[in-house]
Order: C-alpha cells, then sequence, then structure tokens
C-alpha cells in the first residue's frame, strides 16, 4: 500500500463519496479521508491546517465539476497556496463528464495521467492506493 498518510475526497455527490470511502475500508486503508464538498471548503480548511503547521494531504480525489469551486479552480488555488517545502500531493480528477475539453484541461495542469472516469471501481481505486 503506497503511503498516503493523510487524504481528500472533494465532491458534491454524496452517493461517490460514500462508495470511495466504502472502497477504501474494503481494502483496510489505514486512514480516514478528509471530505468536503467543494473546492473552497477544501482550500479554506487546507489554509487553515498550514496556519496550524497541521499535516496536509498526500492524495486528493477531486471531482472536475461541482458548486462555489469546481476541480480546476481548486488545481489552481491549492497550487498557490501550498508550502514550497511540502511535496505537492498526488491528485486524481473525478468526472462523469467524457468531454475532450476536460482531457485537454487536465493535460494543461499535468493531470491527463490521473483523470477518472465515474463511476470509481474498487479495482481502479486499487490500482491507485496499492
Amino acid at each position: 500500500m503506497k503511503n498516503f498518510s493523510k487524504t481528500c475526497i472533494v465532491d458534491d455527490d454524496a452517493i461517490v463519496v460514500f462508495s470511495i470511502k466504502r472502497a477504501m475500508q474494503a481494502m483496510e486503508f489505514p486512514v480516514e479521508p478528509l471530505v468536503y464538498e467543494n473546492g473552497l471548503d477544501a482550500i479554506e480548511s487546507f489554509q487553515q491546517m498550514i496556519a496550524e503547521n497541521m499535516e496536509l494531504p498526500s492524495l486528493i480525489l477531486i471531482d472536475i465539476n461541482m458548486p462555489v469551486m469546481g476541480g480546476w479552480d481548486f488545481i489552481s488555488e491549492m497550487r498557490g497556496i501550498w508550502p514550497k517545502d511540502i511535496k505537492e500531493p498526488t491528485v486524481y480528477m473525478m468526472t462523469s463528464s467524457i468531454s475532450p475539453q476536460d482531457i485537454e484541461t487536465a493535460k494543461a495542469f499535468n493531470l491527463e495521467n490521473n483523470y477518472l472516469i465515474k463511476p470509481i471501481y474498487a479495482e481502479k481505486l486499487q490500482s491507485i492506493l496499492a
């Protein structure tokens, strides 16, 4: 199992969050993920973690399309606040869209290999986490 000491799911779909958490439990993943309903909530939480010198997530699974702040805006904001002396987390973009535009945007963020089409099945999660 890869060493993701702190994980984070950012998705406004409770069913997706539930299914990912359940798959993690089935894999006996050692840590309970942080969960946020939109990118802004996650950014604000990360800013507080940074201010309090707390451990930041090493793995983030984030939905591309959400209200308030979606995945692409989140990535831009996160990269702007992330401390330079801490390794940036592994980020996986999740979407139910098959839009070529989203794939092009993923390339612009260097995330084309971390692009997941929903639903995220346990086997796919296993390949990311194991």
